[in-house]
């Protein structure tokens, strides 16, 4: 009799450690290419990088980022923005921005229109919009603007008109 108590026994603990693991495996994590903010993919050329007291986070664009920042003052010890032309992170207070250019990285994938089978609907509020990227030099800047338009911004513009949106 103890001889088969224990058979018993063992088979629910090793169906309950089975159960277990697969739950655990299955359980949704948010990848580490998401950015921590608004859950988007994170983009190699205009990722924002934060660093808090318990270690870095990275964020989809500098507009994401400078939410974070505004949303959780204090929380954030340095930011480093993504020099659109190298892919090196800078400081992001020495960086300049272009907003609002014709090119919307965060957002390339999502329409701002969708059709509906109750009507159109059109997207009013994007985290993201209008687009911010980060250049080392205001020169490099300048000339992005050129091509693809936006106004050119140092950080404290930047993080003014984020607050403003």
């Amino acid at each position: 009799m103890k001889w088969k108590d224990a058979t018993i026994t063992l088979a629910a603990l090793a169906a309950i450690a089975g159960v277990s693991i697969w739950a655990y495996r299955s359980v949704s994590r948010p990848p580490e290419d998401l950015c921590r903010v608004c859950d988007r993919p994170l983009h190699g050329g205009v990722t924002y990088r934060l660093e808090l007291a318990t270690g870095k986070e990275d964020a989809c664009c500098p507009r994401c980022g400078m939410h974070y920042q505004i949303e959780h003052p204090g929380v954030v010890k340095k930011a480093w923005a993504t020099d659109l032309t190298t892919g090196e992170f800078i400081a992001a207070e020495s960086a300049y921005y272009v907003e609002g250019g014709d090119i919307e990285y965060c957002t390339v994938h999502s329409s701002p229109v969708e059709r509906e089978p109750q009507g159109v609907s059109v997207r009013e509020y994007d985290r993201c919009l209008p687009s911010l990227v980060a250049f080392r030099t205001e020169q490099e800047a300048a000339a992005y603007q050129r091509q693809h338009g936006g106004r050119v911004l140092d950080y404290q513009q930047a993080v003014e008109r984020v607050k403003a949106r």
